[in-house]
Parts: C-alpha cells; structure tokens; sequence
C-alpha cells in the first residue's frame, strides 16, 4: 500500500521517514568530523582534500535531505496522517503534532542554514552537489563583521542539531512509550505500516 489510511502509514511515507532519519544520522557525525578536519587543516596537521571530501558527502546529502523533506511535506499535505489512538488525552496529542510540526520545520532550517553559512563565507571554499562544486549561493558573501555573515548562520546550524537532538529525543521516547507502555501499535505502523 501506498498511501496513508487512517489507521496505517503508507510505503511511501515510511520510506521518506526512514530515508530522512538514516541521513540525519550520517550527517550528525559527519558534520562533527568536518569541523575538525577544517581546524586540522587549518593548523597545517589534516590534508585539505581530505576536508573538500567530506565536505562534498555532507553538503551533498544536506541538499539530499532537504529535497527528500521538501517530497515528504508534500506527500503529507496531499496524503493526511494516520489518526492517533483515541485514547489519547489533549495534551498528549498537542505533544506528538508539535513535535513532529517543529521536526519538520528543523529539517527545512538545518540545511538551509547550512547552505546559507557556505554562502556567506567570504573565502574561496566550493558549495557541492555530488561532484558539481558550483552550487549557487543562498545568500552573498560578507564579511566577518556583518551582520549576515557566515558565522550568523553557522550559529543557525549548530542550533540545529542541539534542539534536532531534544526533539528526536522527545520522538523516539513518544514511540518507544506507545511501544513498550502503552502497547498500542503506534510505533509499529512507522516500521511496517500495521
């Protein structure tokens, strides 16, 4: 099946999830080894083409991820969400939509953020898209001291994964509740679509 009814996700949602969650969970580390072969390199102790590797696999699958988000809002809209048990109280069900709602929105700032922060730097240093390292910028280059400068959405960025990482925390927590203590398949209709 497809498409979302109102009891199950569709073949199609859970893929985009799972496809999401598999880039957000490469790109996490990856984005942590780039920053420290950045200042290895920078301090003359990494090879910069070490640094122009990793950074053409994160920034690729940054555009990747935002795409795959930009397919799965989309779906979304066009195919609603399975309904939440009906056992669940107001509060609990504000809880998974504004959750899911700002997993969303963090998944659209993260890599624009990204994108944006490459953009704005103001030295030489290419933005990529698998082998394409003529990526249009998102904004234009400043300098340092400017207001719009690569270190503003740089901050944007490292904001993102700190509040990704409470607000995953707070997903998987939600599933593994409705899992374990409340038993109610809900958890399981994202892993087999039951």
């Amino acid at each position: 099946m497809l498409r979302n009814d109102r009891e199950r996700w569709g073949a199609v949602a859970r893929g985009l999830h799972w496809s999401i969650a598999l880039i957000v969970a490469v790109q996490i580390p990856l984005g942590f080894w780039m920053n420290q072969v950045y200042r290895q390199a920078l301090a003359g102790e990494a090879d910069f083409a070490l640094l122009l590797d990793i950074s053409l696999v994160h920034h690729t699958l940054g555009f990747v991820m935002l795409a795959l988000v930009a397919v799965r809002l989309g779906w979304r809209f066009s195919n609603p969400a399975p309904d939440l048990p009906a056992a669940l109280v107001a509060w609990q069900r504000w809880t998974a939509r504004l959750t899911q709602g700002f997993l969303y929105l963090l998944l659209i700032i993260f890599p624009l953020s990204g994108w944006a922060a490459l953009s704005a730097y103001s030295g030489e240093f290419p933005i990529y898209f698998f082998g394409w390292d003529r990526v249009p910028r998102l904004v234009p280059q400043t300098e340092p001291e400017v207001l719009w400068s690569y270190e503003f959405f740089a901050w944007f960025h490292r904001m993102g994964w700190r509040i990704g990482a409470l607000l995953l925390g707070l997903h998987v927590a939600g599933a593994l509740w409705h899992h374990f203590v409340r038993r109610d398949r809900v958890a399981m209709r994202m892993i087999r679509g039951a």
